[in-house]
């Protein structure tokens, strides 16, 4: 999640999400390019296609945005993490870096100013790709400390989300799956069907690092029935490949095959690519 608003934006936009998506595009259709409303929405927009992986979209759209010279300074900040993001899926990591970089500098110098939690996040996300771990980890106990008492679930569910992801970085794998655990009780809590197949993913690989293959399977099983429930292709294949993955590496290939012989090859996303070579090549000459 990436997302800090200009100023508040109707209750159809809590978060970033399918339903937001589609009532953004809807809205921009009636709002003036450029100004203030539009540029707000376009982050809700471009901040819903990251959440959902619809990187392909964000490419087009961030490319439309390109052919504009000139934008506010905290929106091309913004524009240049969703830069960054596609850079790191294309293994441009050392440019996307950078870009990471300028944009640690600009939004913790924009926080002093105009404070957010929900920014604060947002860098400490930032920082876990510069793998400044501890330093991540670190902000992010702050922001739990000082919001202990918030009942925004969604910054709570970015906050335990990335706190999960500093423990998991750190190889602090127990205290990596109570956040995660955490964070996904609040993506239940706001019904968000595909941040809950996300989470139930998280739960699931920390479950196998500690060695419970049982409470691992049974985590992955919930994230493909959660992904089929929001009814979004990307995410049911992206549970289903993590799902077939675990049996790849459990040795029980008819389960993995039944798992992957519905998904359209063609509609891998960049980020799936290496575990779909590990499927199919595990699967290439099993009947």
């Amino acid at each position: 999640m990436l997302f800090t608003s200009f100023f508040a934006v109707a209750n159809e936009c809590d978060l970033p999400s399918k339903n937001c998506l589609t009532w953004v595009n809807n809205q921009l259709k009636n709002t003036k390019p450029n100004t203030m409303n539009w540029y707000n929405l376009k982050l809700w927009q471009l901040d819903s296609l990251v959440t959902l992986k619809e990187f392909k979209l964000l490419r087009q759209e961030l490319d439309e945005l390109k052919r504009v010279l000139s934008h506010p300074p905290m929106f091309v900040s913004y524009l240049n993490i969703y830069r960054a993001k596609l850079l790191l899926i294309d293994g441009e990591k050392e440019q996307a870096l950078a870009l990471i970089e300028k944009s640690v500098a600009e939004l913790s110098s924009l926080n002093k100013s105009f404070h957010s939690p929900m920014r604060l996040v947002t860098i400490a996300n930032l920082m876990l790709n510069l793998k400044r771990y501890e330093e991540a980890l670190s902000l992010l106990k702050q922001i739990e400390q000082d919001y202990k008492g918030s009942r925004d679930s969604h910054l709570k569910l970015e906050l335990y989300g990335n706190l999960g992801h500093s423990y998991r970085f750190l190889k602090q794998n127990e205290e990596a799956l109570l956040n995660y655990q955490t964070s996904l009780d609040h993506a239940i809590d706001l019904q968000i069907e595909q941040q809950i197949a996300t989470l139930y993913i998280h739960v699931a690989r920390m479950h196998m690092v500690l060695g419970d293959a049982k409470k691992s399977e049974d985590n992955y099983l919930n994230a493909v029935f959660h992904a089929i429930q929001d009814a979004r292709t990307a995410t049911i294949i992206n549970a289903k490949v993590y799902l077939a993955s675990f049996y790849i590496e459990q040795k029980e290939l008819s389960k993995a095959k039944s798992v992957v012989e519905d998904i359209d090859p063609n509609q891998i996303e960049a980020h799936q690519f290496k575990r779909w070579e590990v499927i199919t090549e595990a699967l290439k000459n099993f009947r």
